[in-house]
């Protein structure tokens, strides 16, 4: 077999990993944007396009999902085809790029780039994140091949590197943080006087190309910026929103937040090499990118810095989200120059010391880390490296390589292995089974994710009547007399940020005439007719009301350290309380709004609170006698009601306590506890109390 043959059959053994991977390792959807695009993508074949969306302004990957869909219906694999069309072609790149540095170094970079755990992962997902990844990929070969391969060809060149970096802009606006990068090597050249006519020819395609994008805008809304206001209008205050919080916030986001996001997802396995490669004599040579493997060595580092400081908004310093994949760019370029530095490694001793170095950091910083790094990444990279260093025999390369290639694949594999536990194709064919063929039309009470897949598998209302709803989204009393189901599945949940206690109580009580059609017990799946939806604040009789704003007086059943009101920042009124260890607190005996009749109460508590940063704080419900004797606590972490720090977010605590072995002088206490005394600030605390006999 040629070599030539060689090197087309590791292209195609690495796409078809990525096939099997997706076969055997498919997770399914998150259910909110992937599933926002795949609604987007099937009405556009239906004739219809909501503008107010900003995710409609994704043109390539809704008009390849459309046409996906046109061809083959709504369904997972066709959800998949675009992405595996952009993985290949990624892959296709790598593969023109590093062939001429020899089959070995191809199956290197290949392995780098597909098998980085959230590439592949991504590989089959309807997220625009990978067509990003082949824009940034794209935009580098079409600059690298000017440089290195066919200068001549510069108006080509030139028109294609503004086509790419436009294809990733139309799908996603994160290709932002590929501009200083594209800035620097443009002024690179400007200062060494060379390339004038690619960056010419550049320039004028970027500005032809972006007219006719924003002219096509114009004739389809009547505004060329139609896109950029429709952003501004759908964007929110979240944990992202750097300049809405405090300097403490960004300078962490700066500082290690960033590059510790990149160490425990495997993003950094490739740079292991690159940041070895720093420790050599003439490493300041490389930055001059004068050879193809400096050229793409310097990028890689310059995107790593980029992605880290690049501001995403125009009127203030806001870097980009802590969010892995909004950084899937990173990892097919930095398999370019680590590719090549892992064949240097094998062959030249002088680059030992500093690889195995940094692999050593490596593997100590991950040591106790999440996700078994330690494990299944850094540790076995460190070992074989320093393993090779001593043997490092030219009978045994083969051997190497074949070992470096199973550890790049061990994120993988552990990502497969989770994929099997939650065993998504046994939940899709649940819903399909239980619900679509049981039932011709029915309510499906459920999670938010679980609903919008629900919609999705339904191809949004192609194939039967059935109405999703999530929880607290509806109002049981305009429901059609139609079939009544309550479908409970754990990973949705999950995946919607729902825990257990902020179930609805309707949910976490199933009544008795609710009757269980299927379950499921290993996955956590059930299914109840709902016959009967019990909602405390319309089912249960009011015993209590209380609010305790800060205002004027402490109310009735409440204590308060009056030193601890403050005007510096409050959500309502002129007061709000500072919170040390505990906040003011609600207490009073249960038999002071409870009969004998009374067994069971409904507790409601929601409050305001402000925090500069992350929190471990709860709020706690407890009833106790006045010995200490504790009946009942339970509390909620308040952190996961928190969208973004120094701003004010409410937190609700719902529970029930059975009152059977509670005597009536137990007292009920309700307040906030602050474990850290972190400076928090607290307003409008109610609490309500229903009961049932």
């Amino acid at each position: 077999m040629s070599r030539k043959q060689i090197a087309y059959l590791i292209l195609a053994a690495h796409f078809l990993a990525v096939l099997i991977y997706h076969h055997i390792g498919f997770l399914g959807h998150f259910g909110f944007d992937d599933l926002t695009y795949a609604r987007l993508a099937h009405n556009l074949n239906h004739g219809i396009t909501d503008f107010s969306d900003h995710f409609s302004f994704r043109f390539p990957l809704i008009w390849l999902t459309a046409l996906s869909y046109k061809v083959l219906g709504v369904n997972d694999f066709a959800s998949a085809i675009p992405s595996f069309l952009m993985t290949g072609l990624i892959l296709g790149l790598l593969f023109k790029i590093l062939s001429p540095f020899g089959n070995r170094t191809l199956l290197f970079g290949l392995s780098l780039a597909c098998f980085s755990q959230w590439m592949i992962f991504y590989s089959d997902k309807i997220m625009p994140d990978i067509y990003v990844a082949l824009s940034v990929l794209a935009s580098l070969y079409f600059i690298y091949k000017e440089k290195f391969i066919s200068s001549e060809q510069s108006a080509i060149n030139g028109f294609l590197l503004a086509f790419s970096f436009l294809f990733g802009f139309a799908t996603k606006g994160t290709i932002v943080l590929f501009v200083p990068v594209l800035v620097i090597l443009f002024l690179v050249d400007v200062f060494n006087k060379r390339q004038f006519k690619f960056w010419f020819y550049a320039a004028i395609s970027m500005v032809g190309l972006l007219s006719i994008y924003l002219g096509y805008f114009w004739k389809l809304t009547g505004d060329p910026f139609t896109r950029f206001t429709v952003i501004s209008d759908n964007s929110y205050l979240n944990f992202c929103s750097y300049d809405q919080q405090s300097t403490t916030i960004l300078l962490k986001r700066l500082g290690y937040q960033f590059f510790d996001l990149l160490f425990v997802n495997n993003v950094l396995t490739g740079y292991l090499f690159l940041l070895g490669f720093l420790f050599r004599k003439n490493i300041l040579d490389t930055f001059k990118m004068k050879t193809a493997f400096s050229f793409f060595y310097t990028v890689s580092i310059l995107l790593l810095l980029s992605a880290n400081f690049m501001t995403i908004s125009f009127s203030s310093y806001v870097p980009m989200c802590l969010d892995i994949r909004h950084y899937l760019f990173i990892p097919p370029v930095v398999a370019i120059p680590g590719a090549i530095i892992i064949d240097k490694f094998i062959k030249n001793k002088k680059i030992a010391p500093g690889v195995i170095g940094v692999s050593l950091c490596l593997a100590i910083l991950s040591y106790r880390k999440p996700e078994l790094i330690f494990w299944t990444q850094y540790f076995p990279l460190f070992g074989l490296l320093l393993s090779w260093s001593f043997i490092k025999k030219e009978k045994h390369d083969k051997i190497f390589v074949g070992l470096l290639i199973l550890t790049l694949l061990l994120p993988a594999i552990r990502s497969i292995n989770y994929a099997r536990s939650i065993d998504f194709r046994t939940q899709r064919e649940v819903l399909k089974q239980e619900v679509f063929e049981q039932y011709d039309a029915a309510y499906i009470i459920t999670n938010p994710v679980q609903a919008h897949l629900g919609n999705y598998y339904n191809a949004f209302g192609e194939f039967g009547d059935y109405t999703f709803l999530p929880y607290g989204k509806f109002d049981p009393d305009t429901l059609k007399n139609k079939k009544k189901l309550l479908f409970l599945n754990w990973y949705p949940r999950f995946l919607s940020n729902i825990n257990y206690k902020s179930l609805p109580y309707y949910v976490r009580n199933i009544d008795p005439k609710n009757k269980l059609k299927y379950d499921y017990k290993s996955l956590n799946i059930y299914l109840y007719e709902l016959n009967k939806i019990v909602i405390p604040n319309t089912s249960g009789k009011l015993l209590l009301e209380s609010k305790q704003d800060f205002e004027a007086t402490t109310p009735i059943y409440w204590n308060e350290d009056l030193q601890r009101r403050t005007k510096s920042i409050t959500h309502t009124g002129d007061y709000a309380h500072q919170t040390g260890e505990y906040s003011s607190t609600f207490i009073s005996e249960l038999k002071n709004f409870t009969d004998k009749k009374t067994k069971q109460i409904s507790i409601r508590a929601k409050a305001f609170t402000h925090w500069n940063q992350e929190t471990k704080a709860q709020l706690v419900v407890s009833i106790s006698d006045k010995n200490g004797k504790n009946y009942f606590w339970k509390g909620k972490n308040i952190q996961s009601s928190i969208q973004a720090y120094s701003n004010w977010w409410p937190v609700e605590f719902n529970t029930e306590v059975s009152l059977k072995y509670i005597p009536p002088n137990a007292v009920l206490k309700i307040f906030i506890w602050n474990k850290e005394k972190s400076v928090t600030y607290l307003d409008d605390f109610t609490i309500e109390i229903r009961g049932f006999e």
